[in-house]
């Protein structure tokens, strides 16, 4: 049976950086950490770790930018 839980939310730069401690941690993890895959699919930093590997410590799960753009931008600053 799948786990609903993102392999990637204990060590999510989001929950131990820029949003540790804030009301909009335990929002961000049930809407897509704890989603199961539906939920990754929707997350925008799974989705670019998917693609690439990394993600930047500062792309929020619901992003306005694509995943490409973010990508692209990884790119441009030497990331990848």
């Amino acid at each position: 049976m799948e786990s609903l839980e993102c392999p990637k939310t204990e060590k999510c730069p989001i929950f131990n950086g820029i949003l540790k401690g804030t009301t909009y941690t335990e929002v961000y993890k049930k809407q897509f950490c704890l989603a199961g895959e539906a939920g990754r699919n929707k997350c925008k930093r799974f989705l670019v770790a998917t693609k690439v590997g990394k993600c930047p410590p500062n792309i929020l799960p619901n992003s306005m930018k694509s995943v490409d753009e973010i990508i692209e931008e990884m790119k441009k600053n030497g990331d990848i």
